[in-house]
């Protein structure tokens, strides 16, 4: 109606109006107002005229709305005339649309997602309000399937009709559909004549609201670009629900409920190929269907094309699949089938990403493409600030804004991981709008980063070690206690992993980065039991020096090997790299290397029983570092002589070495070494049968521990504990440290070290008759050993058995 008016002041009476719309239909006040102007018009067009004249609605001001209060309140009354005539029209001869797309036919799985929508329709119905569902995901992930079948489940409780409407915010080559235009086509299904329709958004809105009042309507608008374009199609009712689609979050869409969509579990990844492809023919090939389901990332729409590719083909098998999968960069072409493409349907968020003109969407862009260059699982913002050479502020952002649009996900605050589809998806674009200088430095300075923040992990680990500990953090801050670097390296160790064998596959372009990274992650693979990791990155690590004729890498290499198999039980393959690793640092006279490899194989053979070969190589060991004066490692050397006589009950030799120990880790100002030496101390006193003393080093160890911050080696000084008071027959003491430990060490992520306490603990437990609480703790243990692939596992079984 506002455009029936004269043009004179026609925009500033459109505002005013627009104003005083909203309130109407919002307000309580303005709605009592609205119904006076139908039931009492004179009485209503007095009320609505005070109103006006106190100016009193919310943004409304006497100078937009000064000379207009009789003509807005012949609109307002036009507007309700109108309203109610609609609402007449519809109660004598209601229309009831039935636009519901047909139920999906290989609909699969998604259990608990159903289970959680007719939660959260009950929910808004028993607050008498409109169920407001939004179902987000990335691309792909089957968002519209899994909604439409939710919407054909509880059809039947909407007597009154169902729309629906395709909002066009993922539909390749078309632009998002106009609100006025859905508006439209929504009058029309529920009975409106054409020529009555407004032309006017605002209007057309009010008129769908009072058509939709006081009937049960299901409304479904699938894939909305964003929440203006889905707001206007809300129903004011309490009868109706209304279930929305988007790769946007909508979390402006007041009142409603979200639901986030992600992949397939691998379990229904096989059930869903199986509706296309044939379960028998799935059966026949489980492993080639388990790597099929993963080359498809667990997404819907991959595993569609894949089986329906599959469906068309009788003739191949699942691995002919599979195998023409393999090549990353051919995976996306593969995956496309018809008008169905993985790539096309990625497409739409990045060109709407991109399409925009603006910095904020141009870094969003370019963040979007540079992630899909690195290999690790998830990342930080400070990863990706170093990644984009950006700040942390302006990533944080560009990082929340993908999470916004469904191209990264965010697992938990200031982590985020991108979809393996995807990631190539983002690569491809990357090697296409990026310069090949830009990739490389982008990947050298998130490499640079890691290898800094690494080194500087591992000072803080181990600050006396003079050769892992050479090269400096270079503007990186370092970590102010041994928790925090022990909680960040947890958190990256997969990134770094990833990182080093980026590196080692481009060594003429990263140098040396590779060996670096492997030798900053020494001590934490070490401390924390990670020798599968050591032992692959030291492999990688390997084959970079060799590549690049670093001797002096290579002999760090092979030490790293030898410690790795040694941890790793292999003890012939751990003697087999320490030989070549002292070859080669005697070749290249270096004698700190030499010493540390020598001490490295007298462990080797302690661990094997040859206890007069340790003593040699430990004495070797021991007189190089002497030569050198070599302080830190004449404490180490020392230290690992202390075990090897105690097993040869030469106590007061293992006695005599752990102190000499302790007393240079204390001249170092090594509160960490000295924590360990303690303890290393008490264990020998134990052994000679000096238990009090044994105690009083395990008490004096833990708190050392505990001063500097050490959860994972507190962790181990309690189960010390634990041990020496069941040697002295105190049994209640014990099982107070043995549980200690165990969640120390469960909440330090140190899982051999909680497997070693549940295992004494079970044998403690059985020899005083707790039967039943024993093989609880052994249960768990046993799970704990097999996850880690470790020897302990069988004789866990093997008492289990008895």
């Amino acid at each position: 109606m506002v455009h029936d008016l004269s043009s004179r002041g026609q925009d500033a009476l459109a505002a005013a109006w627009a104003i005083l719309r909203e309130w109407l239909q919002v307000d309580l006040q303005g709605q009592e107002v609205f119904q006076l102007l139908v039931s009492e018009p004179d009485r209503g067009t007095r009320a609505l005229a005070a109103r006006l004249e106190q100016t009193g609605i919310p943004g409304f001001t006497a100078a937009v709305s000064g000379g207009m209060l009789g003509k807005l309140v012949q609109i307002a009354s036009a507007e309700a005339v109108h309203v109610h005539q609609d609402r007449e029209r519809s109660s004598s001869n209601p229309a009831r649309p039935a636009e519901l797309p047909p139920d999906i036919a290989a609909f699969t799985g998604r259990v608990s997602e159903l289970e959680q929508l007719t939660e959260l329709v009950g929910a808004a119905e028993a607050s008498s309000s409109t169920p407001i569902i939004v179902v987000d995901g990335p691309p792909g992930v089957g968002k519209s399937a899994l909604t439409i079948h939710f919407a054909h489940e509880i059809s039947h409780r909407y007597a009154d009709g169902h729309l629906y409407v395709n909002l066009q915010g993922a539909t390749p080559g078309l632009a998002p559909l106009n609100p006025i235009d859905v508006l439209g086509r929504f009058l029309r299904a529920l009975g409106m004549d054409g020529k009555d329709i407004p032309v006017d958004t605002g209007e057309a809105a009010t008129r769908f609201r009072s058509l939709t009042s006081g009937r049960r309507i299901l409304i479904m608008l699938d894939n909305a670009a964003s929440a203006m374009q889905a707001r206007q199609m809300i129903p004011a009712g309490t009868g109706c629900a209304v279930l929305i689609t988007s790769r946007e979050v909508l979390s402006t869409l007041d009142g409603a409920a979200h639901l986030h969509l992600s992949v397939l579990s691998a379990t229904e990844a096989v059930s869903l190929l199986e509706k296309f492809a044939g379960k028998e023919r799935v059966a026949a090939e489980p492993g080639a269907t388990a790597t099929l389901a993963r080359q498809c990332g667990l997404l819907p729409l991959a595993l569609r094309i894949a089986g329906a590719r599959l469906a068309a083909r009788p003739s191949w098998s699942l691995q002919a699949l599979a195998a023409r999968l393999t090549d990353e960069r051919a995976r996306l072409n593969e995956l496309q089938l018809g008008d169905l493409a993985v790539r096309a349907s990625f497409g739409i968020s990045y060109e709407a990403l991109s399409a925009i003109d603006g910095p904020t969407e141009a870094s969003c862009a370019r963040t979007f493409r540079l992630l899909g260059l690195l290999e690790g699982p998830d990342v930080s913002v400070d990863i990706v600030a170093a990644l984009i050479g950006g700040t942390h502020e302006t990533t944080d952002e560009a990082l929340e804004r993908l999470v916004d649009a469904q191209l990264l996900e965010s697992p938990s605050p200031g982590r985020y991981q991108m979809h393996d589809l995807l990631r190539l998806f983002a690569r491809e674009h990357a090697f296409r709008d990026d310069a090949q200088d830009d990739r490389r430095l982008a990947l050298h300075r998130t490499f640079e980063f890691l290898l800094a923040r690494a080194c500087g992990a591992s000072t803080c680990l181990q600050p006396t070690d003079p050769r892992r500990t050479a090269q400096k953090v270079n503007g990186e801050p370092g970590f102010a206690t041994r928790t925090l670097a022990l909680d960040w390296l947890e958190a990256e160790r997969p990134n770094l992993v990833a990182a080093a064998r980026q590196a080692a596959s481009a060594p003429d372009q990263f140098g040396a980065i590779a060996t670096q990274i492997a030798d900053a992650l020494f001590w934490f693979c070490h401390l924390r039991a990670y020798p599968r990791d050591l032992e692959v990155l030291s492999q990688l690590a390997l084959a970079t020096a060799q590549r690049l004729g670093d001797r002096e890498g290579e002999g760090q290499s092979l030490h790293n090997l030898c410690i790795a198999n040694l941890r790793l039980r292999r003890f012939e393959e751990a003697v087999r790299h320490g030989n070549r690793g002292l070859e080669i640092r005697r070749s290249i006279g270096d004698l700190y290397g030499e010493g540390r490899t020598l001490d490295a194989l007298g462990r080797v053979h302690y661990m094997v029983g040859r206890f007069d070969e340790a003593v040699e190589y430990g004495e070797q060991s021991l007189s190089i570092a002497r030569r050198i004066q070599d302080r830190y490692s004449e404490s180490a050397v020392l230290c690992n002589l202390v075990p090897i006589y105690q097993a040869m009950q030469r106590y007061a030799e293992a006695i005599a070495c752990g102190q000499e120990s302790l007393s240079i880790r204390t001249e170092l100002g090594d509160r960490y070494g000295e924590g360990r030496m303690r303890m290393s101390l008490g264990v020998a006193y134990q052994a000679s049968g000096r238990l009090d003393e044994a105690i009083q080093c395990f008490e004096e160890s833990l708190t050392v521990f505990r001063d500097i911050g050490d959860r994972y080696d507190e962790g181990r000084s309690l189960f010390q504990l634990a041990v020496a008071h069941e040697l002295g027959s105190r049994p209640t003491k014990a099982i107070e440290f043995y549980e200690s430990s165990i969640t120390v060490r469960r909440q330090t992520a140190d899982r051999f070290g909680e497997g070693e306490s549940l295992h004494q603990l079970a044998k403690l437990l059985h020899s005083i008759g707790d039967k039943d609480a024993a093989r609880m703790k052994l249960d768990q243990a046993l799970v704990i050993f097999e996850e880690l692939g470790v020897p302990n596992a069988d004789e866990i079984r093997t008492l289990l058995a008895t």
